[in-house]
């Protein structure tokens, strides 16, 4: 047996009060492996994870349920790679993964548990990094994501390491596990008896880790049993108990070493971990999506990039809200000391999360107008080596407590590891410093990301690859606070040329192009270089050399200040001009110009549905991509794009549906689209607010049901689905009475005539002198409907179903202009609340799969509350999704009964009749016309609807049976989607429209292009079709 490495305990400042947790020994009598199944029988009610369900609510992962998963990954692990002690090496498995956080952390614990080294890979390597690290490492195994982008990494990595040296260990591949996988799994999960763990000793290697890679090829960094201890005891040499806290990981992965150690810290701290919900794909963070995660789960303490905090300083809510939370940590950047400043004016708890990954600690924020400062780990050791300008380099010496992963110097004969970091004591308060920059010259840019471009280790470096151009004699890349990387070329003397000459300057860029391509295929993506950000030196201020003949860095950044502040000013307004902009905007020269837009900043080619940001596509290339779209809606479309948000293209991250929001501003067909999504999101929320305040309790006064059958109150009885129901519903013989509520109208027909009209025009019986139905003309919007006190008293004390099916139908307007159908929603739950009966009338409500519009392919669409991200973009889908949530918080907190009703594409009726202006008969219409049909789903008006369930097209009168059932159903959900059961293509369904008109097929752009040739002399359906098919938004 192996012996145990035990240390003196840490001071008690964790889990002091935590009634949950218990913290495990951690004096090395027990390893991170190990912990699992010891949180398992003392902590097991205590969370670990916590996400938003669908209806933004707190949804927690216990430790419990999370020891299980981890021997079920254990489990997984062990099956696919076989190993035993006697084999020796112990297998190193990689993991190369978008993966949701849950999964992710659950498998690096499953790895480890499994007694295996664990590797998380950042999918932000290229494939030339990703290659060197397997082969250095001699990787076994690699866990690779679904997800397109990550596999197509990993396989050109494979094939790199097998062209570079073909005696390299070539790992196996196999399928990341899922949330189902390990949380859901197919059989029960393994004990801690029936998967022994196996202690292999304090220095066996556990966790690899790896540095950023900006310098040259990440270099791996290895973490052993006794290492990975030091990490879990650092938060108790802060100040701060953790235990218990919500940290919001949102935006940080978990192959980096932030957002891994802050989930290790669970098991030693008990601070529980706040992630995104699990989903196919994950979700991309955003400032938006992380600070609503955030919110939704409460988090106490919020971690994020300093682009993050500055986003979120100009909107007054998040400030406001971020000024309740216990700390505000950023880090992996310098923040804008105005906006700074700011947030700690309004009482935003900032402090700087400034430390190596496995060094860092809690503060609780004691200097916080000094927020730029921080107090160094108190378990440290450390050397301050004077820099000469009142700045140092911090070196962390080894002692008892605190071992360096990286070793590269000596203090006094004791091993340490020099930072490079340059920090500056605080001018009155001991012990605080502030960083300053690094010795090495790294650029800290405002995403977090690093850069950095000088000599380490004899490496080949960025600098060192330019210097290798014949006319390159100098070179030095900036960027610290911005958001991308620049260059500073010095031209050897025969190639020097004053760069106001822009001739000259576009000449010498294209010359040494092509050495920059190869620094951008070496570099990490958010270290490429783009053309605009190539400056060169003014042979009149030459670069400032050391008595070594080395560039004085500093000084050559500062000479050129000027120069660099315009050249980042100019890509801000700016962008690639060697792109024709269409001179005509419609949906085909859109289209087309963004995709061309895509595939040349991100190099490779991309499907119009393809999520961008699964294709590698990251925070630089959506500035170039935002940047060029701007630049030709501004000088060729002539629209006004001031207010287009800087988050465009994550809010639009598909060819497809970039090309209709540009196509949407080119010809200014779109209310609002200036709108933030955060705001909108934030406004559906308000609404949700407003209408789900001091709901009236329900109060019986009559003990007795009604035994003479059902009094049901509908609405919107005139339009085709409602006449429909209002028939199923009179031929059932156990409804006694119908209520038929609808709006007057504007010409002033009577709705006596308007309802009988309907119903003739669909092949329906004249029902309107029926002695079951009463026709009700009344406002919703209105206190007491707007109808006499007796009539309204009359349905209170007598409904006993409420099928609310009126809406307004109109995809233009914003969400506030359907507050009155909102207003008329909550007037029918006061209504059913305050009802005498026993139980209150059931509200069905006739809800829309329209509300997943922001759903993407593949994703799950469930018959559940769904979060707001899914339904923001029209106004029509947003105020279904606030009704739908104003339903759900009613049935919550009192007793009436809902049922929220998702429904599809309707078509017509058993006798054919289908609205001739819709789009689908109107499309049917332009056969004969066009002399042709289209054959592929973009000719879909409602593109959700084919995502989600193909043609699944259900009839009027099956729609409405089903709707009428439905009064009768119970769903812990309360929710149900109305769909046909057995979707068919649209193949099917266009071969049929041909052959009746005899007409070919044609892909839908041509459908389109002889659409737009002959619509102005068409009249009818076909002018109407063209409307429809040029204005829609995918």
């Amino acid at each position: 047996m192996v012996a145990r490495r035990i240390i003196s305990p840490p001071p008690r400042i964790q889990a002091v009060s935590c009634a949950t947790f218990l913290s495990p020994p951690l004096d090395g009598s027990l390893q991170l492996g190990e912990m699992i199944d010891w949180h398992e029988k003392y902590s097991p009610t205590h969370r670990i994870f916590l996400h938003a369900d669908a209806n933004s609510r707190p949804r927690a992962i216990t430790w419990s349920e999370c020891a299980k998963a981890t021997r079920t990954a254990s489990r997984l692990t062990r099956e696919r790679i076989s190993w035993s002690e006697k084999n020796g090496r112990v297998p190193v498995v990689a993991i190369l993964a978008t993966s949701d956080a849950i999964p992710y952390a659950t498998a690096v614990l499953g790895v480890i548990r499994a007694n295996y080294t664990v590797f998380p890979i950042s999918i932000r390597n290229s494939p030339a990094a990703v290659a060197h690290l397997l082969g250095q490492v001699g990787v076994d195994h690699v866990l690779v994501g679904l997800e397109q982008g990550s596999q197509d990494l990993a396989n050109e990595a494979i094939a790199l390491l097998k062209a570079q040296n073909p005696s390299a260990r070539e790992p196996h591949l196999s399928p990341m596990f899922t949330y189902d996988d390990l949380y859901s799994p197919s059989s029960e999960p393994p004990t801690a008896d029936e998967l022994p763990y196996v202690f292999q000793g304090p220095d066996a290697p556990v966790l690899i880790s790896h540095s950023s890679g900006s310098t040259a090829f990440p270099k791996p960094i290895t973490f052993s049993n006794s290492r990975l201890i030091e990490i879990l005891l650092t938060p108790y040499y802060g100040e701060l108990d953790i235990a218990g806290l919500v940290f919001s990981a949102h935006m940080s992965p978990m192959f980096h070493a932030m957002g891994l150690f802050t989930f290790f810290f669970c098991c030693s701290c008990g601070n529980i971990l706040a992630v995104f919900t699990p989903a196919s794909p994950p979700p991309v963070p955003t400032s938006e999506t992380v600070i609503h995660a955030a919110k939704a789960t409460d988090s106490t303490i919020i971690m994020a990039i300093p682009t993050f905090l500055e986003t979120w300083s100009r909107t007054p809510n998040y400030v406001s809200w971020l000024a309740t939370r216990k700390l505000v940590i950023f880090g992996g950047g310098p923040l804008n000391k105005e906006v700074g400043d700011f947030l700690v004016a309004q009482g935003v708890p900032i402090v700087t999360g400034y430390g190596s990954d496995w060094t860092r600690q809690f503060s609780n924020n004691n200097a916080q107008p000094d927020w730029e400062y921080t107090r160094l780990h108190r378990a440290l050791t450390t050397h301050m080596s004077p820099q000469g300008d009142n700045t140092f380099e911090l070196i962390v010496v080894q002692n008892e407590k605190f071992h360096p992963c990286i070793i590269n110097t000596k203090v006094d004969g004791a091993d340490a590891y020099a930072t490079s970091d340059r920090l500056a004591p605080h001018p009155t308060l001991p012990g605080y410093w502030k960083i300053v920059g690094r010795t090495d010259d790294q650029i800290m840019h405002s995403t977090g990301e690093k850069t950095n471009p000088g000599p380490l280790d004899n490496m080949e470096t960025l600098e060192s690859m330019m210097m290798q151009d014949e006319h390159i004699a100098g070179c030095v890349m900036f960027g610290r606070g911005r958001f991308q990387t620049g260059v500073l070329i010095e031209p050897e003397a025969e190639y020097a040329f004053n760069p106001t000459d822009e001739t000259k300057l576009a000449e010498f860029r294209n010359m040494i192009w092509p050495t920059m391509e190869k620094v951008n295929a070496y570099a990490p993506q958010h270290s490429r270089l783009f053309k605009e950000m190539v400056l060169v030196a003014n042979p009149a201020k030459p670069f400032e050399h050391t008595a070594k003949g080395t560039i004085r860095r500093t000084a050559v950044i500062a000479q050129y200040e000027d120069e660099i502040n315009a050249a980042y000013n100019l890509v801000e307004e700016s962008s690639q001009i060697n792109i024709p902009a269409p001179t005509e905007w419609n949906v085909e020269t859109s289209r087309q110009f963004v995709r061309t837009i895509i595939n040349k900043i991100i190099k490779h080619e991309i499907k119009d549905h393809d999520d961008l940001f699964h294709h590698g596509c990251d925070s630089l290339q959506a500035t170039r991509i935002r940047n060029t779209l701007l630049r030709a809606l501004r000088d060729i479309a002539k629209a006004d794009i001031r207010k287009v948000p800087g988050n465009a293209v994550y809010e639009h991250p598909t060819i497809g549906q970039l090309a209709d929001f540009a196509l949407s501003i080119a010809l200014g067909t779109v209310e609002n689209v200036a709108a933030d999504v955060g705001a909108r999101i934030d406004a559906m929320h308000s609404m949700v607010v407003k209408y789900t305040r001091e709901f009236p309790p329900h109060q019986a006064t009559v003990t007795a049901e009604n035994s003479e059958g059902d009094i049901v109150l509908l609405t919107g009885s005139t339009g085709s689905l409602g006449c429909y129901i209002l028939a199923q519903l009179l031929s059932d013989p156990k409804v006694s009475h119908v209520f038929a509520l609808n709006r007057p109208s504007r010409d002033h027909i009577s709705l006596h005539e308007r309802q009988r009209s309907a119903l003739i025009n669909r092949g329906l019986p004249d029902l309107v002198t029926s002695d079951r139905l009463t026709l009700v003309e009344g406002e919703l919007a209105d206190e007491g409907f707007g109808i006499s006190v007796e009539l309204y008293e009359e349905m209170r004390g007598s409904v006993t179903h409420v099928v609310h099916n009126a809406w307004r139908v109109d995809f233009k307007v914003a969400l506030a202009s359907f507050e009155q159908n909102v207003r008329g929603l909550r007037h029918l739950i006061d209504l059913a609340l305050t009802s005498p009966l026993p139980r209150p009338p059931q509200v069905l409500f006739t809800s829309s799969v329209g509300v997943f519009q922001h759903a993407r392919h593949g994703d799950d669409l469930p018959e559940a509350p769904i979060q707001a991200e899914y339904a923001v973009g029209t106004g029509y889908a947003e105020s279904k999704w606030v009704s739908e949530r104003i339903l759900y918080e009613a049935a919550a907190r009192t007793a009436l009964p809902i049922m929220v009703v998702r429904v599809g594409q309707v078509t017509g009726g058993p006798d054919g009749a289908w609205n001739a202006h819709e789009w689908f008969p109107s499309l049917v219409q332009s056969a004969p016309v066009l002399k042709c049909f289209p054959d592929d789903k973009r000719a879909f008006l409602v593109p959700i609807y084919y995502i989600a369930w193909g043609v699944a097209w259900i009839q009027l009168n099956i729609a409405a049976a089903a709707l009428t059932e439905l009064r009768y159903s119970s769903s812990m959900t309360h929710t149900v989607h109305l769909v046909h059961p057995c979707p068919a293509s649209w193949g099917t369904l266009a071969a049929v429209v041909a052959r009746v008109f005899d007409v070919p097929l044609v892909l839908y752009v041509e459908w389109l292009a002889r659409l737009e040739a002959i619509f102005q002399a068409v009249p009818g359906a076909i002018f109407n079709l063209f409307i429809l098919f040029t204005s829609r938004v995918y």
